[in-house]
C-alpha cells in the first residue's frame, strides 16, 4: 500500500466526488456520507497500522454503513484484499455499491446484522467495525462474533469514539456542555454511549484476545486541520441539529435550551476556539490453532 501524500490526496479527491454523486438518493444518510468525506485523511492515516501487506487478505468490515473505510481499504490494498462489507441497513449498502463501482472497488455487500454475521467461521483475516460499538447494546456478543469469522492468527480491529477525551480552549460554554450531556445520555438510553472508546481494551481482554493494543487517534475541530470552514461547521450544527427533536421528546433538554447551545457553538466558531477529540482503536489477535 501507499503513503505517498500526492497519491492519498488524488485518492481523497475521488471519493469526494463519488459521494458528491450519491448525496441526492442518500436520504438521512447524507449527514453520515459527509462526515466520511470531512473525516477521510484520519482515516487513510490509519491504514498502516492495519498490516495489509499479507496477500490475498480477507476482510470484513461489520457495520459499514455507505463502506467509507472498506473502500479505503479497497484503494490502499490495489484490490488484492476480498473485502465483505456488513450492515442492516440495505440503502446504505445500496450507496456504497454505488460509490464502489464508480471508483473502481471490488466489494462485497452483505445485508445482516452484528449479533449474527452471514459469514463462516474462520473465515476473514481481518475482521473489524468503525463507529459501531457506540450504537450496539451488546457490544461484547458483537466482539464474540467477529472473533468467530476470524481464522486463528487473523487481527480483530475496533475504532470508536469516547467523548471524555475532548478538550477545549478556552473551556466550553455551559450551555454547550448541557447539550452534550443530553448527547450522550440519549446514545447510552440506545447502546453502549459514546464513552465507549475506554471500554474496548477491557472487552478484548475479555473476548480471550491475545496481543490486545490500544492507540488513540487525534482528531481536531477546528484549527490545525481546517481552520474556519463553512462547510465543516454546517456540518457540526447538523449533528445536534439532527437529533434536537429526539433530544426534546426524550426530556433531555428543552427548546429554550437547545437554542442557547447552538448560539453558543456558532459564537465558538467565530472565536475560532481550538477543539480536540480522539477516537480510540483497539486491536487484538485470535489464538492460534492448537
Amino acid at each position: 500500500m501507499t503513503t505517498d501524500h500526492a497519491a492519498m490526496t488524488a485518492w481523497a479527491e475521488r471519493f469526494a466526488r463519488a459521494t458528491a454523486t450519491v448525496l441526492p438518493q442518500a436520504g438521512d444518510l447524507a449527514w453520515l456520507l459527509r462526515q466520511s468525506v470531512h473525516t477521510h485523511f484520519q482515516r487513510l492515516a490509519l491504514l498502516p497500522v492495519f498490516g495489509l501487506t499479507q496477500a490475498p487478505l480477507r476482510v470484513l468490515d461489520v457495520g459499514a454503513g455507505t463502506g467509507a473505510m472498506c473502500l479505503d481499504l479497497a484503494w490502499a490494498t490495489g484490490g488484492a484484499a476480498r473485502l465483505t462489507a456488513i450492515d442492516h441497513d440495505a440503502h446504505g449498502l445500496a450507496l456504497l455499491r454505488d460509490m464502489a463501482g464508480q471508483l473502481g472497488c471490488s466489494i462485497e455487500t452483505r445485508q445482516g446484522d452484528a449479533y449474527a454475521l452471514p459469514a463462516a467461521p474462520g473465515s476473514q483475516d481481518l475482521t473489524l467495525c468503525r463507529f459501531l460499538f457506540q450504537h450496539l447494546e451488546r457490544p461484547a456478543d458483537a466482539l464474540r462474533e467477529m472473533i468467530r469469522v476470524t481464522a486463528p492468527g487473523g487481527r480483530v480491529a475496533v475504532m470508536d469514539v469516547d467523548d471524555g477525551a475532548w478538550i477545549s480552549c478556552p473551556d466550553e460554554a455551559p450551555e454547550m456542555q448541557r447539550l452534550n450531556d443530553a448527547v450522550r445520555a440519549l446514545q447510552a438510553s440506545r447502546g453502549a454511549g459514546r464513552l465507549v472508546g475506554r471500554r474496548l481494551y477491557g472487552l478484548f481482554r475479555a473476548a480471550g484476545l491475545a496481543e490486545v493494543q490500544v492507540l488513540a487517534v487525534p482528531r481536531v475541530r477546528l484549527g490545525t486541520s481546517y481552520g474556519r470552514s463553512a462547510e465543516v461547521e454546517a456540518h457540526q450544527k447538523d449533528f445536534y441539529l439532527n437529533q434536537r427533536d429526539r433530544l426534546i421528546a426524550a426530556g433531555l433538554i428543552d427548546a429554550e435550551g437547545f437554542d442557547a447551545a447552538m448560539r453558543a457553538l456558532e459564537a465558538s466558531f467565530a472565536r475560532d476556539e481550538f477543539g480536540f477529540a480522539c477516537e480510540f482503536i483497539a486491536f487484538g489477535r485470535v489464538a492460534a490453532a492448537g
